[in-house]
């Protein structure tokens, strides 16, 4: 306990790094050198499933806050830090039944987790543009793997070459615009940039922070740089999919909140219509096209860029309320992305037949009437309905973008979201109304004690968010007026 204090106490160590970089050699040398000697492939993946959850938990248990020793960067970095191992403990707790049911044995697969928390927690402290890209750079590699886990479906193959070679381009503009704003400052740190005013007259320093703009909006799967990510959705299986919708969002948000409102601050207002811009061909998109989805997992890719340009709406508005905001949408927005994630899991390890389709859950309401209605609930969130947790967040973004006297953009975005409650509605009309009753699947409830804790919990959560929705609101309150 005395070392973990030492640590703890300590500006120039992360806890929560030095932990993960110390069970990750132990994890790879264990891993290595049972594999070298055995003939057989070792069964390691049970084993560092519920390590990894273990370790994970461990640390949170020691995570402390320093008000006075750290400064507010470090604790706005810290808070968004708890909230992504908050996350991270929930979607290892939801894979370990997918993963047993699909006999996936790789123990590489739990490695691969373990870097991309270590890489994601790097990105959240990064003061620097260097550490910023070897962070990426990191994540993207894991991720890659990750994309194309399943090397016996072509599609997931396919899927996984696109996104490599997507990711590759934009991480070469992401070195290029910082690239140029070292050739023009000859400094990568942020605690320097912070004392410079920038000019938007100097075209190196506009054309740098564009290439960064383009490469985080890519990132975080804006439009128009959505392309890859359905078809990495759809391709990548469903343990994957949940990983690749939650965590990286996490950090990725507020690091861009960094940039863009404190150390590019001087020049943002040369960024926030495209911003704005992007906001809205997000939701628009995500809005429309998703009318025309036929698979599941494509639906939720589409809801993804949604929710992705309701945050970007709050980004375009720099001030502790717009902060507030934004940390409040992407709690509550995780919080949904898991819940869905969690019942797509707990349909997929429970029948034999594939629902992928739309049209494979046909009358599911008859046999399986109480997950339906969970279901439905989820859904009637993710649509933003009146009193559920999902319509908080949007109501609060609609309210910050009325007080900016944005009239025009906030008539657009309720329109757009009403159009986009229609493939929401529609999924449940599918499981109530269409379909051949007789052939209805059967979900059993063998072996899924992990799911079915993590759905009960959001659920409840989901639904009871309206009877006390001051603890979050503290807490992104904090976030908002830390930096502000």
């Amino acid at each position: 306990m005395d070392f973990i204090i030492f640590l703890a106490n300590n500006s120039f160590i992360n806890i929560t790094l030095t932990l993960l970089s110390i069970y990750l050699l132990f994890s790879l040398c264990y891993g290595v050198s049972l594999s070298a000697n055995q003939l057989s492939y070792p069964n390691l993946l049970k084993f560092f499933n519920y390590t990894n959850t273990f370790v994970l938990i461990t640390i949170i248990y020691f995570f402390n806050f320093d008000f006075f020793y750290y400064d507010f960067t470090h604790f706005y970095n810290q808070m968004y830090q708890l909230v992504f191992l908050l996350t991270a403990v929930v979607v290892l707790f939801s894979s370990i039944d997918f993963l047993k049911t699909v006999v996936i044995n790789k123990y590489e697969y739990e490695l691969l987790v373990i870097f991309t928390l270590f890489s994601s927690i790097s990105l959240c402290f990064a003061d620097d543009f260097l550490i910023i890209y070897l962070a990426l750079e990191i994540q993207s590699l894991s991720f890659y793997v990750f994309a194309t886990f399943n090397r016996i479906s072509e599609f997931n193959t396919e899927s996984g070459l696109k996104y490599f070679i997507f990711g590759s381009i934009i991480s070469c503009l992401l070195l290029f615009g910082f690239v140029l704003i070292y050739v023009n400052l000859g400094i990568t740190t942020f605690e320097l940039l912070f004392t410079i005013v920038l000019s938007t007259s100097d075209y190196f320093i506009i054309s740098g922070v564009t290439f960064i703009m383009i490469a985080f909006l890519f990132k975080t799967g804006a439009a128009p740089f959505h392309i890859w990510l359905c078809d990495v959705y759809e391709g990548a299986i469903l343990s994957v999919t949940l990983l690749f919708s939650s965590l990286p969002k996490i950090i990725l948000f507020g690091l861009i909140v960094k940039l863009f409102h404190f150390v590019f601050y001087d020049i943002f207002i040369a960024f926030s219509n495209f911003f704005l811009f992007s906001s809205l061909t997000s939701i628009g998109i995500g809005s429309i096209a998703a009318i025309y989805q036929k698979r599941i997992k494509r639906l939720l890719g589409y809801s993804t860029i949604n929710h992705t340009g309701f945050i970007l709406l709050a980004i375009t508005m720099p001030s502790a309320e717009a902060t507030k905001i934004l940390s409040f949408y992407i709690v509550i927005y995780t919080i949904i992305t898991l819940l869905l994630f969690a019942l797509l899991i707990y349909c997929s390890i429970s029948t034999k037949k594939s629902l992928k389709y739309l049209t494979n859950w046909s009358s599911f309401y008859i046999k399986n009437s109480i997950f339906t209605i969970a279901f439905a609930f989820a859904l009637f969130s993710v649509a933003g309905i009146p009193p559920l947790a999902g319509f908080f967040s949007k109501f609060f973004v609609l309210l910050s973008v009325i007080s900016h006297k944005y009239y025009l953009t906030a008539i657009l975005i309720i329109t757009l979201s009403s159009i986009g409650c229609f493939y929401y509605i529609r999924l449940i009309k599918i499981f109530y109304f269409i379909g051949d009753r007789k052939n209805a699947d059967w979900i059993s409830n063998i072996n899924k004690f992990n799911t079915e804790l993590v759905i009960s919990s959001f659920l409840m959560f989901n639904i009871c968010f309206f009877f006390k929705p001051t603890l979050l609101l503290n807490f992104t309150t904090i976030i908002g007026l830390i930096l502000f």
